[in-house]
């Protein structure tokens, strides 16, 4: 909560908010950043319940290169046909690595590896999972001054190891656009798909729109609606988000 009382720093932070679309670009904020993000997914006509998760991820770049990340669920509600629970969801630690960095003017994309451990806690059997999930990012900017941004992701995923009968797996894949509106405002649109549930939504397939605004260098707020395309996925999805950075060491490169 002291990351609500921010001040502006000298030094850019370069945000790099997760939310509002599943799919990321392959870069991370400025080294020494702390970032965290709040945020809201409500499913309120889930296939065939409901789900509400208040999500909270923090990372931290202590290399140019290398982003460490810690997920936690405060709050979680899902009903099923078989069970309903309500309570503490699981917890996600991880890192991203960057392995090629977007260069303006280069065709070559931007490419990252992220990797995330789903580790439960203890609340209703229903929130809790145990699994890992491993993501390969690309993104690319396109026009003058880079105003649209395309990436793309795509997952294998390991969940349900908690369950006698054995870990089950699958997948995702994304793709996402992002226009720059202006210096502070991007517009988002996105469609993926997966067969477990990941990123605090329901398996399904999806298209979504959505918006980042940056109130300022520290702070930014995001949002948009998904709606299912498919029979199986969750008729419609709203999300809601705040970002909130601080530099905790510097960045001896931008001195």
């Amino acid at each position: 909560m002291a990351l609500l009382s921010i001040r502006s720093q000298a030094q850019a932070l370069d945000l790099n908010p997760t939310r509002p679309t599943v799919a990321n670009s392959a870069a991370i904020q400025g080294k020494g950043v702390l970032q965290v993000e709040v945020g809201f997914d409500t499913y309120p006509h889930a296939v065939p319940g409901r789900q509400d998760t208040l999500g909270l991820l923090t990372t931290y770049v202590p290399l140019e290169r290398l982003r460490v990340d810690f997920g936690w669920s405060p709050y979680a509600y899902r009903k099923d046909e078989d069970e309903k629970g309500r309570g503490v969801g699981t917890i996600q630690i991880g890192a991203k690595v960057v392995l090629e960095k977007e260069r303006n003017g280069h065709a070559a994309p931007g490419l990252a590896l992220q990797y995330e451990a789903e580790l439960p806690t203890a609340s209703d059997q229903a929130l809790q999972g145990y699994g890992q999930q491993v993501t390969m990012l690309l993104n690319h900017h396109y026009g003058k001054g880079g105003i649209v941004d395309v990436m793309l992701n795509g997952s294998l995923v390991q969940s349900d190891c908690q369950d006698a009968t054995g870990c089950a797996y699958g997948g995702q894949q994304s793709a996402a656009v992002s226009y720059h509106l202006n210096e502070n405002t991007r517009l988002y649109s996105e469609v993926f798909g997966q067969n477990k549930g990941q990123s605090n939504t329901p398996p399904g397939t999806y298209v979504f729109t959505g918006f980042y605004r940056k109130l300022r260098d520290s702070v930014g707020i995001d949002g948009g609606m998904r709606f299912g395309v498919t029979n199986h996925s969750a008729r419609v999805g709203v999300t809601l988000a705040m970002v909130f950075g601080r530099r905790l060491q510097g960045d001896s490169a931008s001195k």
